[in-house]
């Protein structure tokens, strides 16, 4: 039992591998510095990294595995997992930021195929004792979903969710890096004043949800009295920084599930250091399933709450649609989106989606076949101002590089995407005037 505990921690912190390193040892890279295809970085000098200006969308792509083992009809272990890294000429300006994305994803690959060691012996042992008809298939599960990828920071939310049986849970945690020299960043690198943050941390909680489901008046700066810097669970967004709490940690267990709440740049400038907040101007963020996004869809410098929510069909083992909802103007607007019936080892991935002109739309990929890649619908609906509009579909899915490897959406003006219906292969798309995508 010691052991599976151990490998659930680990796992649950897979995207801070580097963070032990801090500030040490990072080496700054000459512009000959180069990267091998296994993410070996070479450097013979250094220069001064100057200052970022601008930010721009990175090169990115996400690696995608998947072990399984059954008994007959009976599945008996699952583990599923992804993991992101830089591409082409992104590569060759970022190298450190290269490595050390490159090493995450060794140790995910690592740690998953360990747990699913435990996961077939757990599973193994239970279906000998309680037979086929009580047996539960034991899972596990990680989607590195990225939250920001540019020339200024990479922020990436891992959403893991375990079924052992005795130990079970969904766990959310986050890793920033600094673009150009690669160091895992600490909240306080980027947030000048921590001492604010529990203030305006429960006014935002609040501002969404009423003050009694709390456990105590003083629950949310106990908890950030109580929880190490480095133990925070946030994310370096385009808009701010966001932080996640577990179910229980600040509220009662059960009233909400998992919190989160978004710092935003536009409400408090003078909180955060001034490189990171610059962004591009328009941009793609991946959401995680049943968890709130916060992003400013009327224009009014406040965050609005947005939530995607697949609903399982009455086989329960299936989606068949997904409610998407916002708090705009303290008023809830619930709408279902029907979709092809989708497993759930496949299922919903939802992107919000921002354009340079000040549009919001949500792009939702369903999967309706674990085999059928052409079953693979976008789904695309009109948010801005947080109402829904529905714009239309297409059999369009993000295209690969190679047989484990997808493009990374980041850039609504150059979406690599594979067409079914066109029966074409990987292009370039930008987000067109009413929200769909358009071939470049």
């Amino acid at each position: 039992m010691k052991k599976t505990i151990c490998l659930l921690l680990f796992v649950c912190m897979l995207l801070c591998p580097v963070s032990c390193q801090g500030k040490v040892g990072r080496p700054q890279v000459t512009e000959g510095s180069t990267v091998s295809t296994e993410g070996t970085v070479s450097t013979e000098s250094t220069i001064a990294v100057p200052e970022q200006v601008t930010a721009e969308h990175l090169t990115i792509g996400k690696y995608f595995s998947q072990q399984q083992e059954w008994d007959d009809e009976i599945l008996l272990a699952l583990s599923e997992y992804n993991a992101v890294t830089l591409l082409g000429d992104s590569i060759q300006k970022y190298p450190v930021s290269a490595e050390a994305l490159e090493q995450t994803r060794r140790m995910i690959i690592r740690s998953m195929e360990d747990e699913f060691d435990n996961l077939l012996a757990t599973a193994k042992d239970e279906l000998a004792l309680l037979g086929a008809d009580s047996f539960v298939t034991k899972s596990s599960t990680l989607d590195v979903q990225l939250r920001r990828a540019d020339s200024v920071a990479v922020s990436l939310l891992s959403d893991s969710c375990l079924v052992y049986g005795n130990i079970n849970g969904r766990y959310l945690n986050g890793t920033t890096y600094d673009t150009v020299t690669g160091e895992t960043l600490m909240i306080t690198d980027i947030i000048k004043d921590m001492n604010r943050i529990p203030t305006i941390v429960k006014m935002e909680l609040t501002s969404h949800m009423w003050t009694g489901d709390f456990t105590t008046e003083t629950a949310v700066e106990d908890y950030f009295r109580d929880t190490p810097e480095d133990s925070l669970a946030w994310t370096l967004d385009y808009n701010g920084v966001t932080f996640y709490f577990g179910n229980g940690d600040v509220a009662e267990i059960g009233q909400h599930g998992r919190l989160a709440a978004t710092v935003s740049f536009a409400k408090y400038p003078d909180l955060f250091e001034e490189k990171y907040m610059a962004v591009p101007d328009s941009y793609m963020v991946e959401l995680p399933l049943k968890h709130p996004f916060y992003t400013d869809l009327d224009g009014d410098g406040a965050p609005e709450e947005f939530n995607v929510t697949p609903v399982s069909g009455d086989d329960g083992l299936s989606y068949e649609s997904f409610d998407i909802y916002t708090d705009t103007e303290t008023q809830y607007h619930c709408a279902e989106f029907p979709a092809d019936i989708t497993h759930r080892t496949g299922g919903y991935h939802p992107y919000y989606l921002k354009t340079a002109d000040g549009k919001h739309y949500l792009y939702v990929f369903a999967e309706g076949s674990e085999l059928a890649a052409g079953d693979m619908k976008l789904y695309v609906i009109d948010i801005t101002g947080g109402e829904f509009k529905k714009v239309g579909d297409m059999h369009v899915a993000p295209g690969y590089v190679q047989a484990d490897c997808a493009w990374a959406l980041t850039d609504p003006n150059n979406m690599m995407l594979e067409n079914f219906e066109l029966m074409e292969e990987t292009a370039a798309y930008r987000v067109g005037d009413d929200g769909m995508p358009m071939r470049k």
